[in-house]
């Protein structure tokens, strides 16, 4: 896709110069190139090439921040993130991301801020980072402050509101908790409405960088 950095024929699991290993979406991260995890091509799969990418932390962790995953490749033409509160024995998606939300997953596309106080556990699918292949789109974005801000405020000054609410309502709580994240990457950038069959090497999943802070 255009990327100098990218994998094209010296990728090579097994020699460690030259491979992308899952562990790369987690290291340091100094100046660019990035180092980053990549996918096989949809070249070895007859079918969709799809790939779950599973956080494990053995423990309950409250959500302080957004999270951000920042991919090397296009950005996935559909992908859901998925959350479990009960050690990954079973998921709920937590936000569904799609070039066409409704040819995707049946649902309207939205985005946080059309969510309002009451309406703010409401699961949605947004286009927002579905598109685009430029160096400052390759971020991903679930909005765990924009949706703190219905209670704290835009600026989040009255985090004591905020509190308050998470204490006294268990599901406001249980929404911004997790013990697994899980990021179901169902189809990779493709830039065209249909996939060039004939090359479909050029398709692929890379992330170098995946970050979630909470406590």
């Amino acid at each position: 896709m255009g990327n100098p950095y990218m994998c094209n024929n010296e990728c090579d699991a097994s020699t460690p110069e030259l491979a992308h290993p899952p562990e790369l979406m987690f290291d340091f991260e100094g100046r660019h190139p990035s180092t980053f995890w990549q996918s096989a091509t949809w070249k070895e799969y007859p079918k969709p090439l799809q790939v779950n990418i599973t956080l494990s932390w053995s423990k309950t962790i409250e959500l302080t921040d957004n999270i951000v995953i920042t991919f090397e490749s296009g950005r996935p033409d559909q992908m859901i993130l998925e959350k479990s509160l009960d050690y990954g024995r079973t998921w709920q998606p937590y936000q569904y991301y799609a070039t066409d939300c409704l040819d995707a997953f049946h649902m309207d596309p939205k985005s946080v801020k059309d969510l309002s106080q009451h309406t703010v556990l409401e699961i949605i699918c947004t286009e927002e980072y579905s598109t685009g292949y430029m160096t400052n789109s390759k971020i991903i974005h679930f909005e765990i402050k924009d949706r703190f801000a219905f209670f704290a405020g835009p600026r989040l000054r009255n985090m004591a509101s905020l509190y308050g609410q998470l204490d006294t309502t268990k599901k406001l709580r249980d929404f911004f908790t997790v013990t697994d994240l899980r990021i179901r990457l169902l189809r990779p950038a493709v830039g065209e409405i249909f996939v060039d069959e004939l090359h479909l090497a050029r398709y692929f999943y890379a992330i170098s960088d995946i970050k979630v802070r909470g406590r």
